[in-house]
């Protein structure tokens, strides 16, 4: 049951940043008269270090997914016309590529595996020592 709770909670996480993250994306200041998408290279940086905290937190892969499935989910649905036709996220060239870059940066996210506790390395063998059976 601990575990379901958690990747509940990542999914939830996940919700609330794809909406954070779907309406900061347009925030994109002029230098020299060029626009830099700054809101959405922070909400695709801050979604994939969210979704490797809720690996870690998780304990599994599944921790990301699910942030994934989530952040995913409320993107999307801030690119959908509403009835009084609205958009957040609209059809331009920087909404389009936070979607798409934002996804493929979370997939690689959730492909990473988790490093193993006790990563410490071996000590070498001396010259000559042979390998003990396990």
């Amino acid at each position: 049951m601990r575990l379901a709770g958690r990747l509940l909670a990542a999914l939830a996480v996940g919700l609330l940043l794809g909406l954070v993250g779907a309406a900061a994306q347009s925030w994109a200041p002029d230098l020299l008269g060029v626009r830099l998408p700054v809101g959405a290279a922070i909400g695709v940086v801050t979604a994939a270090l969210v979704a490797r905290a809720c690996a870690w937190w998780v304990g599994s892969r599944a921790g990301a997914v699910a942030h994934s499935v989530g952040w995913l989910g409320a993107t999307l649905a801030m690119g959908t016309t509403t009835p009084s036709g609205d958009l957040v996220l609209s059809s331009g060239t920087r909404q389009v590529g936070y979607l798409v870059v934002g996804s493929m940066v979370l997939a690689a996210c959730c492909g990473f595996p988790l490093l193993p506790d006790d990563d410490t390395p071996e000590p070498a063998l001396a010259a000559g020592a042979e390998l003990a059976d396990a």
